[in-house]
């Protein structure tokens, strides 16, 4: 029985122990060993056996798994071939992977372990021994490797020390082989693998443009070789070299600063450099960083315990890491200085001051007087540090402390007229120590400017203005803070006593106070003063300035037309032509805003309607006196409305005119007249009359002046009464009396103008 036979005879014996009828797949063909030789390439088939599926419709495909022992991945997984047949049948192939080197001296057997699956059976499982046998035969060397030529290499000089550069190749992999290269007079070696390796310490300048031939040698363990030759040509590449700019640098550092702390860097130019310190050789002071050229204190240095680290000298050296002969040295001279503890002390410590804006630039306020108590003769530097607003208005011209800018007052007053800033005094020591001096400096206001007059200087008012009308507001500016604080009056030109106008003292607004005319005065020019209130740090010294302000009374329809003459009387005969003019009125309006032509209306007297106007002309109609009829009267009182203009406000007049009819006897023909009585309608005539009604405070005034006037000349006559019996002093006492009302009446008529001006005063 082989090998199949046996396994299908165990599978059905254990599928008959199990009491299972479930189909199981089958390995037919399956060898328990089989031999490799050593030299069997990639792709060399291994096994071929058969995989049996029991149910025929078997989808998809079973694929076949593989594991070696040891681990390796010299073998391809199985593959399946499907075959018909009355059973699925398939044919399952192991072969080398790319990657195979078999070595049976390494390696001299693997054991492969399969498993396959067909779907809806059981699995069947098999081992195969795979022995590996070595190849009697000696090394085989690539053809262009073996020949006269050889290989040609070409590297560049800056090649990395060790890298490799060729790598022998033989025709069969084989294993236990030796590499040499025979009379090797180069820099370049080979390592046991076959690289042909770049010089440990990289290619040297010298070595750029040449050509180095190497013949090497492979030797298997049986003492059987083959050879080659390879030539490796050097580039030359153009690289700077290592340069330091400067042969020497001093360098200062503190004491106590601590262990591994930053001293200096030193950089040189130049590809892969690196830096070492070459002197002196036993220096543990300080330490490089080969890669950042970075130089540290080793341990904490201490200036009392240690005095000789004062001063140290250093040598480093940069050079190209793969060319160390490429290099330069420059020289470190480190000082260790001692620490600087105590800040200056200054005095005053803190300084106060109050000047007046108007402080002179270069003017000192205060002389610092500072010391180092470190070192007696170091040098202070003085700087004056603070905000925008302060910090320029300082300077510091050594110790003392000077105005440098104009301290302006007026646009200190956000900063509540405080100018605040800080002395910075700084030592020389190292570390720098300093001190800082505040300073606040108030400043003080002066009045520096006079206030200005506006821009806008001219009103207007029409001239029915009411009493207390305001004509316009005067608004002059003053520079100095508070700013545009003003008081105002008016020095003159409003007019006569009482005047016409009153300006608001706080407020600049003008008032109408009297009443206006535009007949009798159309312009007024008002000499307003401006005052500046608080504007100095002495009340007493304040500024002024007299602004001309031009008011213009507009003209307002406000006066009625006036006749010339406003009566007149006539006498006519009744049989006076009736084409004939009886007069023209001469009537004028003063008023220049009246445009319109007066208007002549008869209101009143015009019995039977004899009389008529044609404009201002008047005219009249025949007059008749028969004897039989209605008297009619001989004298005719007209009345005529003379009106200035159609719409509101308008104003009229009244003229007389008194007209004597004569009748005169005239032979007329005897007719038959027909008399009508004429309806005379209602007559409306409106008059307007102008009355001055004072303000109850005015009448007030009067009446309490009046008593006061009553109140004195009743004491006046008391006097009289008690110096009767003296007659000597009669006509003294007499001029007393008139100079006395004099001087009454004047004081009455002052205490009205001064009060008459719309604001209350107290006496």
């Amino acid at each position: 029985m082989g090998p199949h036979g046996h396994q299908s005879f165990l599978l059905l014996l254990a599928l008959c122990a199990t009491g299972a009828f479930v189909s199981a797949t089958v390995l037919s063909g399956l060898p328990t060993t089989v031999s490799v030789m050593e030299s069997a390439g990639p792709g060399t088939i291994i096994v071929e056996f058969n995989l049996t599926c029991q149910n025929e419709s078997s989808v998809p495909t079973p694929a076949p798994t593989l594991q070696s022992t040891p681990p390796t991945s010299f073998f391809n997984q199985p593959t399946v071939t499907h075959h018909t047949s009355p059973t699925v049948h398939y044919s399952v192939q192991i072969t080398l992977s790319p990657s195979a080197a078999l070595d049976a001296w390494q390696v001299n057997q693997y054991t492969l372990t399969l498993e396959a699956t067909c779907p809806g059976e059981m699995p069947a499982n098999g081992q195969l021994f795979v022995q590996i046998h070595t190849v009697d035969g000696p090394p085989q060397c690539m053809a262009r490797f073996a020949s006269q030529v050889g290989e040609l290499v070409q590297v560049p000089e800056d090649v990395a020390p060790l890298t490799p550069i060729y790598t022998v190749v033989l025709r069969r992999p084989a294993s236990g082989l030796s590499f040499t290269i025979e009379d090797n007079d180069t820099p370049l070696t080979i390592d046991h693998t076959g690289q042909v390796l770049a010089p440990g310490s990289g290619f040297i300048p010298a070595h750029a443009g040449q050509a180095f031939r190497l013949q090497i040698l492979v030797t298997d363990r049986s003492r059987r070789n083959c050879s080659g030759a390879v030539t490796v040509r050097v580039l030359p590449i153009h690289h700077p070299h290592i340069n330091f700019t400067v042969e020497w640098r001093h360098v200062a550092v503190l004491e106590k600063r601590g262990a591994m702390q930053l001293i200096t860097q030193v950089q040189a130019q130049g590809d892969n450099v690196r830096y070492e310190i070459i002197a002196p050789a036993a220096h543990r002071l300080y330490t490089i960083d080969a890669v950042t050229g970075e130089l540290r204190n080793t341990y904490q240095l201490d200036l009392q315990r240690s005095p000789e680290v004062a001063h140290t000298q250093l040598l480093v050296r940069a050079y190209n890491m793969l060319h160390p002969s490429d290099s330069d040295t420059m020289g470190l001279n480190i000082t260790v200085l001692s620490t600087n503890t105590l800040a200056p002390r200054c005095s005053p410590a803190v300084f106060l001051a109050q000047v007046p804006e108007d402080t002179p630039i270069g003017w000192t306020l205060v002389t610092l007087t500072c010391m180092d108590p470190d070192a007696r003769n170091s040098s202070l530097r003085y700087q004056v540090e603070g905000d925008q607003h302060s910090r320029y208005s300082f300077r510091m011209q050594g110790p003392q402390l000077q105005v440098n800018d104009t301290l302006d007052y007026d646009s200190a007053a956000s900063a509540r007229f405080q100018y605040v800033a800080t002395i910075l005094v700084t030592d020389s020591g190292q570390p720098p120590l300093s001190t800082r001096v505040p300073v606040l400096v108030t400043v003080t206001p002066k009045n520096e400017h006079s206030p200005a007059c506006p821009a806008s200087t001219m009103f207007s008012v029409p001239e029915d203005a009411a009493f207390g009308d305001t004509v316009g507001q005067v608004n002059g500016t003053d520079l100095d803070y508070p700013f545009n604080n003003i008081e105002y009056s008016i020095a003159g030109g409003a007019g006569a006593n009482p005047p016409a106008f009153y300006i608001g003292p706080r407020t600049g607004e003008i008032h109408v106070l009297g009443p206006l005319d535009y007949e009798s005065k159309q312009v007024y020019i008002l000499t307003v003063q401006l005052r500046d209130v608080a504007n100095d740090a002495d009340p007493r010294h304040q500024r002024s300035v007299l602004c001309d302000i031009t008011i213009q009374v507009q003209d307002t329809n406000d006066q009625p037309p006036r006749c010339t003459p406003p009566f007149q009387e006539f006498f006519i005969y009744s049989t006076r032509d009736p084409s004939l003019p009886l007069v023209q009125l001469q009537c004028s309006d003063e008023d220049k805003s009246t445009v319109l032509p007066l208007t002549y209306t008869l209101v009143g007297g015009n019995t039977n309607g004899r009389f008529r106007l044609a404009g201002n002309t008047l005219l009249h109609f025949a007059f008749s006196y028969p004897p039989d009829s209605i008297r009619e009267p001989h004298t005719f009182e007209l009345l005529v409305e003379v009106t200035d203009s159609l719409s509101t406000p308008h104003h009229s007049t009244t003229a007389t005119l008194v007209v004597h009819v004569t009748p005169w006897a005239t032979t007329t023909p005897s007719t038959t007249t027909t008399r009508t009585t004429l309806q005379k309608e209602p007559l409306v005539v409106t008059r307007t009359e102008r009355f001055w009604a004072p303000s109850p405070w005015f009448v007030a005034l009067l009446t309490v002046s009046m008593v006061l006037l009553l109140v004195v000349l009743a004491w006046l006559a008391w006097k009289l009464l008690g110096r009767a019996s003296l007659d000597s002093h009669v006509a003294k006492n007499n001029a007393a009396l008139g100079e006395l009302e004099k001087e009454t009446s004047r004081t009455s008529v002052l205490s009205l103008q001064e009060q008459f001006d719309g604001r209350a005063q107290d006496p």
